[in-house]
């Protein structure tokens, strides 16, 4: 199981040159499995690279990829229209995100609605790609050769869903937790569905003196994240979706404070890759 970062950023693509290091693109993280498999979580501007990526590894056209969602704000799918496999007639893109009573529009119709031609010059029924889209009322699924899926819905404005991928021939566990508000307290269900991870990817947007000045927005701390991977017991910890008006120098010192309280946390960055 391999995890690489192509979108770290929260809101907004930030291009200037003092995000060069943790990166400016918003949400975009690759999921690759030892079968070859590879699993997208969220599709912001992050993803047009990862589309560039996997023509140069000549990524096997009759392969399924799968687009997972942790929910559809604008910073989760605006890259989509910009993946370029999904000009490529040859390509099956699956589109996935949990509970069919979550918002008042069909998966299909977001992704079609951003392509209208008031917004973009191609409508997604004329990409090229075979599209399918999953939107199950389920909170656990067993996929292809095995892979066990949990799934959480967790506190969100709009709702947003967190995932758990055990790779059951490796025993390898990954969980993507973004855009989460814990409240005044940290959420027990995400401890849980945490427990014992190899990696959590966690919301870290704000620092705990942000936080209460942006009640309601839908994000947490560093210091929350921590707490979440400290109580479940993870092996590892990746600080995400940053805040756009944090540069590399704030977060450099702000990682160091978090390594401190927790030595296996780092703050995700565009590129990395993670080898479980």
């Amino acid at each position: 199981m391999k995890i690489t970062f192509y979108g770290t950023r929260g809101s907004i693509p930030v291009p200037d040159s003092d995000f060069i290091q943790f990166g400016g693109n918003t949400s975009c993280v690759l999921l690759t499995l030892d079968d070859g498999h590879v699993i997208i979580f969220d599709a912001g501007t992050g993803i047009r690279k990862l589309g560039d990526d996997l023509f140069k590894l000549s990524y096997n056209p009759s392969a399924e990829i799968s687009i997972v969602l942790s929910h559809t704000h604008w910073d989760h799918i605006q890259g989509f229209p910009f993946f370029g496999p999904a000009y490529d007639i040859k390509r099956k893109i699956s589109f996935a995100i949990c509970g069919r009573d979550r918002i008042g529009m069909d998966l299909y119709s977001i992704f079609a609605m951003q392509m209208q031609q008031e917004y973009f010059p191609v409508p997604l029924v004329k990409m090229g790609a075979r599209f399918t889209f999953w939107q199950p009322d389920i909170s656990e699924y067993t996929g292809e050769l095995g892979n066990k899926w949990e799934i959480l819905k967790h506190n969100h404005p709009g709702n947003a869903y967190s995932y758990r991928c055990t790779e059951v021939d490796s025993g390898k566990v990954f969980v993507y937790c973004t855009d989460i508000e814990h409240g005044d307290e940290i959420d027990q269900n995400v401890v849980k569905l945490a427990r014992n991870a190899d990696l959590l990817v966690h919301d870290a947007q704000y620092t705990p003196d942000e936080l209460p000045e942006r009640k309601g927005w839908g994000h947490s701390s560093w210091e929350q994240a921590i707490e979440v991977a400290e109580q479940a017991d993870v092996k590892s910890l990746a600080l995400f979706h940053h805040d756009p008006g944090h540069d590399d120098t704030f977060l450099q010192n702000l990682e160091t404070i978090c390594h401190n309280r927790f030595p296996n946390a780092f703050f995700a960055r565009e590129g990395a890759e993670i080898k479980l």
